[in-house]
């Protein structure tokens, strides 16, 4: 019996000796092409594991998306000293039912990204709330300030990288095998700025593509690109909370990310969403953009077309989110986008570029917090005093009633009173500016260190003074 790993496998060990079953079985699986990526699936990386027991005229295969399982069992079929043919499809393990939740593991960086210092995730759960006009925007706006940046579109349906960014000459990504057969992605470089940029569009194909197999895409565009060493690594995530995101978490741990909406209702309802989808992956948001605010009007005052609704900053006090920035409707915008030069690099002085310059410098300065690990209020659960302890960095403490927290959550956990008996199952700081908590129920729930320290709307936090709590 011989057991070997395909490509995938085989770049974190190095060259992997394979039978000559296991060669015969990869160049039939080469057979079994995607017309969407124009490859195989050996070559795209979706072969992961293939064991071969020629005696017994055994295949096992372990594929990483499964619309290629009937394909793949028919070409390995064909093989004469074949009789049975198993075929797996990679899946992540369903954890155990339990009260407290386990804590989520912190991915480890890929080879490909271990000299990419921050992550950066810009993302809305709507679409058409400009979201790719702030990613790139944003970007070049850190390669201004001198900071080595790539921008990584993962919209596969939808990519808006090569409209935005218009190069001299027709860019293309090329792939490569280095001494061990390991395959790299070379990104495409913004020659006038030094940029890299990785997007599906550079492809020239279509994505025609079942959503199990696009995750994979994703996956293999990410961790087998040649970032290099970059300071800034800007993701332009596709609309929504899917498999994508969770995929992304999942792969690489992203730093902090930015939240793009507008005045809309709807828009702000899907904001809290993605909010708390990060809050689940341990993901710190740190600004709130709201695109289309705005009409500047040339007296220098503003009309709100969608109304003055501060929905924005709305969402920001809600989640405890220092940063607020707002984009006016603007016509000099929309044709920065169509002309393939962000309008950061323009050199019109408009008041979205000044916007762009603020929050460039908020995600600067939120990263360098995190980075030195800057002082902040600690909180744990006393589970033989329910409550929860407060000590601040001047070393004063004082306790919250848990129930009392939950009762005023600002998400779905506060719609209904919480059940007998739940209890904080696990606490974690999120980023520089709140916790988040777990409960015993499964529930997530955000409290920013405003809140702990000075209340919210319904009035200020009762505080349990310490000493009067006796130990039941």
């Amino acid at each position: 019996t011989s057991r070997s790993s395909s490509d995938s496998g085989s770049r974190a060990g190095g060259t992997i000796e394979r039978s000559d079953e296991e060669r015969e079985v990869l160049r039939q699986l080469q057979l079994v092409t995607d017309d969407g990526l124009g490859t195989d699936i050996v070559t795209a990386g979706f072969v992961s594991v293939v064991e071969v027991d020629r005696e017994a005229g055994r295949v096992t295969l372990l594929l990483e998306v499964g619309i290629f399982e009937d394909a793949s069992r028919a070409e390995v079929s064909k093989i004469p000293w074949v009789s049975d043919v198993q075929v797996r499809v990679k899946s992540a393990p369903s954890a155990p039912r339990q009260a407290a939740p386990p804590q989520r593991p912190m991915p480890r960086m890929p080879p490909a990204l271990e000299k990419v210092r921050n992550i950066i995730a810009v993302s809305s759960c709507k679409g058409g709330v400009g979201k790719s006009t702030v990613s790139v925007n944003l970007a070049y706006e850190l390669r201004k300030s001198g900071a080595s940046v790539g921008i990584f579109d993962c919209d596969v349906y939808g990519p808006s990288l090569p409209v935005m960014v218009r190069l001299p000459e027709e860019p293309k990504m090329e792939m490569y095998e280095d001494e061990e057969k390991n395959k790299h992605i070379v990104p495409v470089t913004d020659p006038r700025s030094g940029v890299k940029l990785v997007s599906f569009g550079y492809v020239g194909k279509a994505a025609v593509m079942r959503g199990s197999m696009v995750t994979g895409l994703i996956s293999q565009l990410l961790t087998q690109t040649d970032w290099g060493d970059l300071d800034y690594l800007v993701m332009d995530l596709p609309p929504g909370t899917g498999d994508i995101h969770l995929t992304l978490a999942q792969v690489c741990k992203i730093t902090a990310a930015v939240i793009v909406t507008t005045p809309q209702k709807l828009s702000i309802i899907d904001v809290e969403r993605g909010i708390s989808m990060f809050s689940q992956l341990e993901v710190p948001s740190v600004a709130v953009v709201q695109n289309m605010s705005y009409i500047a009007l040339p007296d220098g005052q503003r009309q709100y077309p969608f109304g003055d609704t501060d929905a924005g900053r709305g969402i920001a006090d809600d989640f405890g989110i220092d940063h607020v920035f707002e984009l006016p409707l603007q016509r000099t915008l929309s044709e920065a986008g169509d002309s393939g030069v962000p309008f950061v690099s323009a050199g019109t002085g408009c008041a979205a570029a000044a916007e762009i310059s603020a929050l460039a410098e908020a995600v600067t300065q939120e990263v360098e917090k995190m980075h030195q690990g800057q002082r902040r209020p600690k909180v744990e659960y006393d589970a033989a005093r329910e409550h929860l302890r407060v000590q601040l960095p001047d070393g004063e403490a004082f306790g919250i009633d848990p129930l009392v927290l939950r009762s005023r959550d600002k998400g779905a956990g506060g719609a209904a009173p919480p059940p007998e008996g739940v209890y904080p199952a696990e606490i974690r700081d999120m980023g520089n500016y709140a916790i988040v908590i777990r409960w015993s129920d499964g529930h997530v729930q955000v409290a920013p260190h405003k809140q702990l320290l000075f209340g919210d709307e319904r009035g200020p936090m009762p505080r349990i003074a310490l000493d009067s709590v006796a130990v039941a």
